[in-house]
């Protein structure tokens, strides 16, 4: 019976041949989907922690008392001094960071990105997290003065001298752009602006004396969590959000999550429909096939085959179907994610191809759905192949080519 069944398989390749491009399709937007939101999940992952201070103190989230619409909660900027005396701190930096500043240049043109991405303003103050180095001109010295990344320069055509608006809370101000930053890390499709920290303060929070968190640095020996607990002491607890390195990180993460379930889904809703189309193309196809094949499932019977058997047969056949499908479906699902890749790369989101990410779920899932899908949509129609020798007539004609058989091998 395998044999008859593996020579059948490659018999009806042709016919086949529509059932496996729905099997394909359906694996290809699964493992497509799954291979760029774990590339991408993993990228961040690294920027995030590469780039997180070991301890961040944050302004306090009061979700009873909410903010004005566009203020931005603020620290005071001498809580710096405060954590510096803490001990196992080494370094303590006031930083300030808003997104989702306009900043136009002198057409009146958007610079920032057009991917839904933030245009953020921020100090400039460079440590070993930082996620950019100056790579042309100088840094930002006193009012008037920015840098800007060099993604957004490039693609906004802006060059050192060009002057740029920028649209905050507190107001709007000029700068003149004095040198480029280069991403040395992911560039996360954003659009960056630095400023000097004290103008920073003064023109984003509208005060000098503000900042957006306080960034510290553990001294050797000093573990996050311990410099957290301490830091958290000395400030009373409950007074604001301390967040270590791994906790920044995770909380930077979900905030991306959102962005990523919304192409996860997309895709994933591709590959619903596609595996509906297939499980109908399926059905379809193998209704076809055991119905033109109604003489050789005949012949089985006639031969000795029982009911068991030939349902067999023809759902070892899907699972065939399915197994080769998936195997396809899995290399167009890593050709997907690869477009996809380069896709976001266009649009800002500068991801590497090479470090693609093809966890062990991702061929699993791959083979349960492939598999799984043809398996179930032949299931239907198998027991009526299964009852294909049943009727007199078919006994007879499977019995008469069973004899025609015998005298032809005499």
């Amino acid at each position: 019976m395998l044999k008859a069944t593996l020579r059948s398989f490659l018999a009806h390749k042709g016919r086949l041949a529509l059932s496996a491009l729905a099997v394909v399709l359906s694996v290809a937007f699964v493992a497509g989907s799954l291979i760029f939101s774990d590339t991408v999940t993993r990228t961040f992952d690294r920027l995030f922690a590469s780039t997180s201070a070991d301890v961040t103190v944050e302004p306090k989230q009061d979700l009873k008392s909410p903010v004005p619409s566009g203020a931005v909660q603020t620290v005071p900027t001498a809580l710096k001094d405060r954590v510096a005396k803490v001990d196992g701190v080494a370094a303590a930096h006031a930083d300030v960071s808003v997104q989702n500043v306009v900043v136009v240049d002198s057409h009146d043109k958007s610079v920032g990105p057009t991917t839904g991405a933030p245009t953020i303003a921020t100090s400039w103050y460079v440590t070993h997290r930082s996620p950019v180095k100056l790579t042309s001109g100088h840094a930002p010295r006193g009012a008037g003065e920015a840098l800007l990344d060099a993604d957004t320069a490039d693609k906004k055509h802006v060059r050192i001298g060009d002057t740029l608006t920028v649209q905050a809370q507190p107001g709007t101000f000029r700068v003149r752009i004095v040198g480029i930053a280069t991403f040395t890390t992911t560039n996360p499709g954003a659009a960056l602006v630095f400023l000097d920290p004290a103008v920073a303060a003064r023109e984003l929070l509208g005060s000098a004396d503000r900042a957006t968190s306080i960034s510290v640095d553990a001294a050797k020996g000093v573990t996050d969590a311990e410099l957290k607990h301490r830091v958290g002491e000395a400030l009373g607890t409950g007074t604001y959000d301390l967040k270590t390195a791994d906790e920044q990180a995770k909380s930077a993460a979900a905030d991306l999550g959102g962005f990523l379930d919304v192409i996860k889904y997309v895709m994933l809703g591709f590959a619903g429909i596609a595996v509906l189309v297939g499980i109908f193309l399926i059905v379809n196809t193998f209704s076809m096939l055991i119905a033109q094949r109604t003489r050789e499932l005949g012949l089985l019977r006639a031969l000795g085959a029982d009911r068991r058997q030939v349902r067999r047969s023809v759902l070892t056949e899907a699972v065939l179907l399915g197994a080769v499908g998936s195997t396809l479906g899995l290399a167009a699902g890593i050709g997907l994610a690869f477009g996809l890749i380069r896709l976001m790369s266009a649009f800002g989101m500068n991801l590497k191809a090479t470090e693609m990410v093809i966890g062990w779920p991702t061929p699993v899932a791959a083979y349960v759905v492939g598999v799984g899908v043809t398996f179930v949509a032949a299931y239907l129609p198998a027991p009526r192949a299964a009852r294909g020798g049943r009727g007199g007539g078919r006994w007879r004609g499977g019995w008469a080519a069973a004899a025609g058989g015998g005298v032809g091998g005499r």
